[in-house]
């Protein structure tokens, strides 16, 4: 029996998290951003609130954004990977990438992007329960893509209070 297990092809997609923080200094400056936040936050990657879900073919074109939570998105997400829908008017990856930093404070840009059918950016902060949700709710629909390469980045926005 644990030859057969061994034997059987691996469900769901496999999946490389990495973990970014974004740059305080971009941080403080969206947080003085005064607008349409959902429209800023899928255009030029305007990040004020959380959990914001960005997701990227694996030639980094745009193909779907999610600003909040709301129940059912992993549908629509499913179609938009399914038919290689395109999202005309979305940030690009390398700007987002750009103003993040790993843990140890090393820049990431999309050069060190690893290869990958589909890359998902989901801006969170510690205590979000919208945040939990979503990364629930991607985490299943994942399960159910065999085959597929995700690379999922988990990107830390770290707000200080002013003292």
């Amino acid at each position: 029996m644990a030859a057969l297990l061994a034997a059987a092809p691996a469900l769901g997609a496999e999946v490389t998290r990495v973990e970014l923080h974004q740059r305080e200094d971009v941080v403080l400056q969206h947080q003085r951003f005064v607008g349409n936040l959902r429209a800023q936050a899928q255009r030029e990657g305007i990040i004020v609130r959380v959990p914001q879900l960005y997701v990227y073919f694996t030639d980094q074109s745009a193909a779907w954004h999610l600003h909040g939570f709301r129940r059912g998105f992993e549908r629509e997400l499913g179609l938009t990977y399914e038919h290689g829908r395109r999202e005309r008017s979305m940030v690009r990856i390398d700007r987002l990438l750009e103003r993040t930093v790993t843990p140890t404070g090393e820049t990431y840009t999309a050069e060190d992007l690893p290869e990958a059918d589909i890359y998902l950016l989901l801006y969170r902060e510690a205590g979000c329960d919208e945040c939990r949700l979503v990364e629930s709710t991607v985490s299943n629909w994942l399960v159910g893509q065999d085959g597929l390469e995700a690379i999922w980045f988990d990107v830390w926005i770290d707000r200080h209070e002013a003292d």
